[in-house]
């Protein structure tokens, strides 16, 4: 299948785990229909029951908007997705962005949407976002070789991430 890292010369094998991009998004909504099986939330409620300060035309946006990329939210043009930054400071980020169209009106795929799920896995579960999936999704479903950062990868497992040719 040819290089997983072209810079280290190392060759795709069945044991290179590569990146998901945004399949995350599809374990992102498993967990929190997980946490809305378990009790511990419901797809109908406001993002105000999760974050403080939530601006007056935010207040309406529901788990269901940022699900179905409804909210009308954006992505912070000067965020990329290896911007070090922290998470109260990527939330308040994204909460102060104008809209997109009105609450419900439109569609807009953004993030920024299964990033505010995944601070919200992170605030239910007491722990981090993948340390949930990994116990309860991946290892429930036999899936011992999925996740990100644990389970720890060997080195020379990553397969490093091109676009059009370059990293």
């Amino acid at each position: 299948y040819g290089l997983a890292d072209r810079e280290r010369g190392l060759p795709w094998t069945p044991a290179t785990v590569s990146c998901t991009g945004s399949i995350t998004k599809q374990f992102t909504g498993a967990a929190i229909l997980k946490l809305e099986e378990e009790g511990r939330l419901r797809v109908t409620d406001p993002i105000s029951s999760y974050f403080k300060e939530v601006p007056a035309d935010k207040t309406g946006i529901t788990l269901h908007h940022l699900l179905t990329h409804s909210s009308g939210l954006l992505d912070p043009e000067e965020i990329g997705d290896y911007t070090p930054i922290g998470r109260e400071e990527y939330v308040r980020k994204v909460l102060a962005q104008k809209l997109a169209f009105p609450l419900g009106e439109g569609y807009e795929y953004a993030n920024a949407n299964f990033s505010l799920l995944g601070v919200i896995i992170e605030q239910l579960s007491g722990g981090s976002y993948e340390a949930y999936l990994r116990e309860k999704l991946f290892l429930p479903c036999g899936m011992r070789e999925t996740g990100y950062l644990l389970p720890r990868w060997g080195e020379g497992r990553m397969a490093q991430g091109y676009r059009g040719g370059v990293l």
